[in-house]
């Protein structure tokens, strides 16, 4: 069995436009902060989820960090491959985000099932 056969790919949501909301948001963070997140993305790939659970009324599940803000990542496991970020927030504007987020799931689901 080849090793990466159990890695999940990430795949960052980008609007029909090119923008990505999650880059976007990560990169306004200071410098430690970004790198906690990142390098949790990164422990994705191995299946490591860490600190997660699955959003109500919502499709997303959050990735939770118990630093600064009460930071989330919002993502939707696919399958055993793809991993879609689609969008993070703090704790103080997470309601409006999780919305948001749910509208790019949708946008890339509609994109990608033609």
């Amino acid at each position: 069995m080849n090793e990466n056969e159990h890695l999940k790919q990430i795949i960052y949501y980008k609007s029909e436009n090119g923008r990505c909301p999650y880059d976007e948001w990560l990169d306004s963070l200071d410098n430690k902060i970004k790198s906690i997140i990142e390098n949790r993305i990164e422990r994705l790939q191995d299946g490591l989820y860490g600190d997660h659970k699955k959003l109500q009324n919502s499709m997303l599940s959050e990735l939770r960090f118990d630093i600064g803000k009460g930071y989330r990542v919002y993502y939707k496991d696919l399958t055993n491959i793809v991993l879609i970020i689609v969008a993070g927030s703090d704790k103080r504007d997470q309601k409006r985000v999780i919305k948001q987020a749910d509208k790019y799931f949708k946008d890339f689901v509609e994109r990608n099932s033609k």
